[in-house]
């Protein structure tokens, strides 16, 4: 067996505006925080806790994540944005019926769950062996794309199978003129012709 691990990207199901909206928020007061610790001496940062930012709303196991994130960037002389996150104690996962549900405290003694969307099978399949304990969380991360979508980004590790010996194969080549060539060690290979394709793309 070999252990595997991978981060699941999985945008919020329905986010409403609020939620989104303060996401923002928290996430510019996580970034103001590690800027701040950017401004500290590095041997003094590594001492500090979640309890040198106890006037800051954001729950303490996320605050002691991002210090441990800061800490790490050792040549950063400021954070455009540092991501809220936490650890696999701080987060869990949940399924009633179809729907799945992150569940975390973003505020100090404030838990709630957010539904996710998912759109592969696979990820069913692995959201599923987290629930059963036949996977591991690793670290949850809420971040935002370039089109303000809102992603919970999920890292997991599990053991899978070693990968079976190879005991045949063929070889694929593109073309134009031909647009594919297969072939297998021994025999000759199989050609198809790109003319049709040529004529759709000249018609379209």
């Amino acid at each position: 067996m070999v252990n595997l691990t991978l981060t699941l990207k999985l945008p919020f199901y329905r986010l409403n505006q609020a939620k989104a909206v303060e996401f923002d928020r928290l996430t510019a007061i996580n970034t103001q925080v590690a800027n701040e610790l950017l401004q500290i001496d590095i041997k003094e940062r590594k001492k500090l806790t979640s309890a040198a930012f106890h006037h800051v709303e954001i729950g303490s196991m996320w605050i002691n994540q991002t210090i441990r994130n800061a800490n790490a960037k050792t040549k950063v002389k400021k954070f455009k944005q540092m991501w809220l996150e936490v650890n696999n104690q701080g987060f869990e996962i949940f399924r009633a019926g179809d729907l799945y549900t992150v569940s975390f405290s973003l505020y100090r003694g404030i838990k709630g769950r957010i539904p996710i969307s998912i759109h592969q099978a696979s990820h069913t399949d692995i959201l599923d062996k987290l629930i059963s304990l036949e996977a591991k969380l690793g670290s949850l991360k809420l971040c935002k794309s370039k089109k303000g979508i809102w992603y919970a980004l999920i890292s997991v590790s599990m053991d899978v199978p070693d990968a079976s010996e190879v005991k045949g194969w063929m070889g694929v080549d593109r073309g134009q003129n031909n647009i594919a060539v297969a072939a297998l060690p021994k025999g000759f290979g199989k050609f198809w012709k790109g003319g049709r394709v040529k004529q759709l793309r000249r018609q379209f």
